[in-house]
C-alpha cells in the first residue's frame, strides 16, 4: 500500500510513505542507493564490478554536496526503500569548467575511478539542455523492494512538480528497461551514445507531456 498526500492505494500489501529527504537519513540512503546502482552498467564502467564500497563513497559525496535540489525518500516499515532527486536548470549540473576542481576536492576519495567519473560528468554537463528544465537524478529503489510501485510513486512526485512549474523534464539512464519505464511518464529518447564503455539514453519530457500513473 502506498500512502501519498493522505490518499491510499493498494500495491502488493506494502505500506509506504513519501517524505522529504533529510540528512538524518544519510547513512541508510547511501547504503540503499549503493545497492540499487552497483549493478548498473555505468557504475560498473566507472567503479568496477560489485564495487559497493566505491558506490557508497560516490553517493555519500552526492548526498552531501551534489544533490542540492528537491529530494524525497520512500519509507517502508521505517526503512529507506527509495530515493529521488531533481533540480531545476541551470543549477542541476556543474558547469564543465568546474569538473577539474571537483576532481581534486569532492571526488578525491574515489581514487582510481576519478578519470572515468570526470569523463562521465563532463559529457553530461556538455549535453545538458539549454532550455529550462528540471533534471531528474538519481532515482533508486532498494533491490529487494523493486517491482512494488515505489519507483512509480516517486516518479509521480516528480511529475507533479513538473506540472506545477510548467517545466520540461530531462534525465539520463544506462538501462534499456528504464527507457521503457520513463516512456510511461511521457519521456522520449532524444539521443543515445556510448559513454565510458556503456550505452546512455538521454530523455526529455515536454512540460505538458504526460499524466501520472
Amino acid at each position: 500500500m502506498i500512502q501519498k498526500g493522505g490518499n491510499m492505494m493498494v500495491k502488493r500489501n506494502i505500506t509506504l510513505t513519501i517524505h522529504k529527504y533529510s540528512a538524518e537519513r544519510l547513512d541508510t540512503t547511501v547504503s540503499m542507493l549503493a545497492e540499487a546502482f552497483v549493478t548498473n552498467p555505468l557504475h560498473i564502467s566507472a567503479f568496477g564490478s560489485q564495487r559497493i564500497d566505491q558506490n557508497r563513497l560516490f553517493f555519500r559525496i552526492g548526498l552531501r554536496h551534489m544533490f542540492t535540489g528537491q529530494a524525497f525518500v520512500a519509507l517502508g516499515d521505517g526503512q529507506v526503500r527509495g530515493y529521488i532527486h531533481f533540480n531545476a536548470s541551470p543549477y542541476c549540473l556543474p558547469a564543465p569548467e568546474e569538473i577539474p576542481l571537483a576532481a581534486t576536492t569532492l571526488l578525491k576519495p574515489l581514487g582510481a575511478a576519478i578519470p572515468q567519473v570526470i569523463k562521465w560528468f563532463a559529457r553530461w554537463c556538455h549535453l545538458d539542455p539549454e532550455e529550462p528544465h528540471v533534471h531528474l537524478g538519481p532515482i533508486g529503489v532498494a533491490p529487494e523492494a523493486q517491482g512494488q510501485g515505489i519507483g512509480t510513486a516517486l516518479m509521480n512526485r516528480y511529475i507533479e512538480h513538473l506540472k506545477q512549474e510548467r517545466s520540461a523534464g530531462y534525465l539520463e539512464t544506462d538501462k534499456p528497461e528504464n527507457v521503457e519505464f520513463y516512456k510511461k511518464f511521457g519521456f522520449a529518447v532524444q539521443r543515445q551514445e556510448q559513454l565510458i564503455g556503456t550505452m546512455i539514453w538521454y530523455m526529455r519530457r515536454p512540460w505538458d507531456g504526460a499524466t501520472q500513473i
